[in-house]
């Protein structure tokens, strides 16, 4: 388990020993950076005011892990690109909702009046900087990294794999599939509400090399009306006859796919590609409509 799901990594011979304990034990510094649900992480300690503060004006300063940029540098195109309605610090407004560290699922009281940039909830625009790997926060804020940090985790350790000679592989984090085969792999497109009991599909697509990535309102959920994926500027899940409830994005990695994935909830299709991001894509909407990129390498089933 990780990230709040369960990982599996499928190669063609069984990982060493040595190796499964390295990616363990890389995969709990990354938790230990990025994890809202554990109070140690640095994300947490950030939001809590446990960070000396930078300067005189309580600016909180985060020296990230090599690579995070990329993450910063997404996150900032992916708030442009929805207009805001993308924000890794929607993460405050999951706890007013009540997925919060302790999994309470109970909605605060007067969370009405505090949630989204609509009621005055910070946003990342406005106080977010970053050079590099170094992120600087105007204030004390929580970073929620939900939309593409397991994305970006399943590309770490891909990378890991290949560092140790591993060429073919799939990492499989619940949902999120990095692929490097040298034969295409067939993979199932989940149908909304479908359970490990009983599993069904509503469309294939088929990878060798690339990153397919879904998202649904199916999952994540805690009562009417309430699951993980927010408009930021309002704070409230996203819902409405013609709203989302089920994408899959297809990516050249998976930290885009990721984000693209839930990014297809907030802003249309067009919008994104016009934004620059390269991705094909499968989505369902609640009036039971679809749309089908046509470069995807696969499709939804008809009949």
């Amino acid at each position: 388990m990780a990230t709040g799901c369960r990982w599996a990594v499928s190669t063609r011979r069984p990982l060493p020993d040595g190796l499964r304990r390295l990616i363990g034990e890389r995969i709990d510094a990354f938790e230990g950076v990025w994890s809202r649900f554990r109070p140690d992480s640095l994300v947490s300690r950030a939001a809590a005011g446990a960070l000396p503060p930078d300067d005189d004006d309580g600016a909180v300063v985060l020296d990230l892990p090599d690579g995070s940029g990329r993450l910063l540098d997404l996150y900032d195109a992916l708030h442009r690109a929805t207009g805001g309605r993308l924000d890794p610090l929607v993460g405050a407004d999951l706890v007013e909702l009540g997925y919060d560290p302790r999994y309470s699922f109970v909605v605060r009281d007067g969370a009405a009046r505090r949630l989204g940039a609509a009621s005055g909830r910070g946003v990342w625009a406005d106080l977010a900087t970053h050079e590099g790997d170094r992120l600087r926060l105007s204030r004390a804020a929580l970073i929620d990294v939900g939309a593409a940090g397991k994305g970006l985790l399943a590309d770490l350790v891909g990378a890991w794999l290949e560092q140790e000679g591993v060429e073919e592989y799939l990492v499989d984090g619940s949902g999120d599939l990095l692929v490097r085969c040298s034969e295409p792999l067939r993979l199932g497109l989940e149908e909304p509400g479908s359970t490990e009991e009983d599993p069904r599909v509503v469309g294939v697509v088929e990878l060798a090399r690339g990153a397919l990535c879904a998202s649904g309102t199916a999952r994540r959920t805690w009562g009417p009306g309430l699951h993980h994926l927010l408009d930021a500027v309002t704070g409230l899940p996203v819902g409405g006859a013609r709203a989302v409830i089920a994408s899959w994005a297809v990516a050249g990695d998976c930290m885009s796919a990721d984000a693209l994935a839930t990014a297809l909830f907030l802003a249309e299709p067009q919008a994104l590609a016009e934004a620059g991001f390269a991705y094909e894509f499968a989505l369902l909407r609640a009036d039971g409509s679809a749309a089908v990129s046509r470069g995807l390498p696969g499709g939804l089933f008809t009949a």
